[in-house]
C-alpha cells in the first residue's frame, strides 16, 4: 500500500512554543527543511504539548478532533488512528472541565459543524465537558465501553475501512503509542487510516477484544510487545510479532515498518521522538505522526537508546536508497521530558 502523508504546518506550531533545533531561527510561512531539521513540540504541561501539536494541522481543516482525559491513558491508547482518519489532533483536557486552551485549539483546527469524539464515559470526561464542547458549536460523539478494552473496540467500529489490526497490552502505554502512529497512517487509495488498535487484558485477549476479533476480518494482524504476543498466542493464529527486549526496541521495530520494503511501497521522511518514561507527549505525538505518515520512537530522558538509534538508521538508509532523506525530526516535550543530549542524538542519527 502507499502512504498518504499530509503536510504539517511547522510555522504554526513554532508560533505557540515549539523551538527550532537548528539555532532557534525564526520560522517562515513555508519553511524549507533540510535533512534532519528538528522541531521540539512542547507546552507548559501535557495539555499544552497536545495543543502545540495541534498547531501543525491545517486551520479549520479537520473533520473531527479526538478528546480524552489528561490524567490517564486508558481510553486513549486506541485513539490515534481515529484522530488521523478524521484529519485532526488528539487533544486532552481535565476530566471535569474543557480547559480554555483546549477549547481554542478545537475552534482553530475543526471545520464548522465538525465532530469532537469524546473517549470514555461520563466518569472519564464529564457531562460538563461535553456541554462546553457543544457550546462551541460542534457536534459531540461519545466513544465508550464499560472498560478500556471495550472502548478500544468502539473506536475500531468507527474505522470500518481499516484492514490491519494491532493488539497491545491495555495495562501499559509504550507499545500502544508506537502502534497508534502506524495504524493511523492514511492509505493513499482509501484515504482512511490503515488500521485499528485493540487492547489485551495483560497476557489474555479478554472477552471484548476476542469477541471483536472474531466478528471482523482483518488482512494483517500484528501483536506488538511481548505481553500482546503472549495474549494472541493463546488460541489464535496468523499474527506477525513485533516485540523487542524493552519498550524502546519494540517501538523501533514498529518504526521500521515504515520503510519501503515493509508495510509501504514508499519511504517516510519524518520521524517523531518522545519520552518512553511517560505517556502524554507520545500520545498526542502519535496522532500527529500518523497524520504525517511517520513513526513514533521512544527515548530515555537522558540519552537515546541504542535500539532507537538503530531504528532511525534503518529509516534513514531506506530514505537515502529512494533518493530522499529524513527531512524532519519532531521531538515532543521539553528538556524535562527529553534532554538536549537525547534530542541532539536523535537528530544526528537522522542526518
Amino acid at each position: 500500500m502507499r502512504l498518504r502523508p499530509r503536510t504539517l504546518g511547522f510555522a504554526a506550531a513554532l508560533a505557540v512554543g515549539t523551538a527550532l533545533l537548528t539555532g532557534g531561527a525564526p520560522a517562515t510561512a513555508s519553511p524549507t527543511l533540510k535533512a534532519a531539521d528538528g522541531n521540539r513540540v512542547y507546552g507548559a504541561d501535557r495539555v499544552g504539548t497536545a495543543v502545540a501539536a495541534s498547531k501543525s494541522y491545517p486551520r479549520q481543516g479537520a473533520d473531527g478532533v479526538v478528546l480524552t482525559r489528561s490524567d490517564t491513558f486508558a481510553d486513549a491508547l486506541a485513539g490515534a488512528p481515529l484522530a488521523s482518519d478524521k484529519g485532526g489532533p488528539l487533544l486532552m483536557t481535565s476530566r471535569t472541565e474543557l480547559q480554555p486552551e483546549v477549547a481554542a485549539a478545537i475552534r482553530d483546527v475543526l471545520k464548522p459543524g465538525g465532530t469532537v469524539y469524546l473517549l470514555g464515559d461520563g466518569n472519564a470526561l464529564s457531562s460538563a465537558v461535553e456541554s462546553q464542547v457543544k457550546a462551541l458549536g460542534f457536534t459531540t460523539r461519545r466513544v465508550a465501553g464499560p472498560d478500556r478494552f471495550a472502548t478500544a473496540v468502539e473506536i475500531a467500529k468507527l474505522l470500518p475501512a481499516a484492514q490491519t489490526v494491532s493488539v497491545v497490552t491495555g495495562w501499559n502505554f509504550p507499545d500502544g503509542l508506537a502502534a497508534g502512529a502506524l495504524m493511523g497512517v492514511v492509505e493513499e487509495d482509501s484515504q482512511r487510516s490503515i488500521g485499528v488498535v485493540l487492547l489485551s487484558d495483560g497476557t489474555n485477549l479478554g472477552p471484548a477484544t476476542q469477541n471483536y476479533l472474531g466478528s471482523r476480518s482483518f488482512t494483517t494482524k500484528l501483536a506488538i510487545g511481548g505481553t500482546a504476543v503472549t495474549a494472541v498466542g493463546r488460541g489464535t493464529s496468523g499474527w506477525a510479532q513485533l516485540a523487542g527486549i524493552d519498550r524502546y526496541e519494540t517501538a523501533g521495530l514498529v518504526a521500521q515498518q515504515f520503510t519501503s520494503e515493509a508495510f509501504f511501497e514508499d519511504q517516510t521522511t519524518v520521524i517523531g521522538v518522545a519520552t518512553g518514561e511517560n505517556w502524554p507527549d507520545a500520545l498526542s505525538g502519535s496522532a500527529l505522526l500518523a497524520y504525517a505518515g511517520g513513526p513514533m520512537l521512544l527515548t530515555a530522558k537522558g540519552s537515546l537508546p541504542d535500539s532507537t538509534r538503530t531504528a532511525i538508521g534503518v529509516i534513514k538508509a531506506d530514505a537515502v536508497a529512494n533518493g530522499s532523506a529524513i527531512g524532519t525530526v519532531l521531538v515532543f516535550g521539553d528538556q524535562n521530558a527529553v534532554s538536549d543530549a537525547a534530542y541532539d542524538a536523535a537528530v544526528a542519527a537522522a542526518s
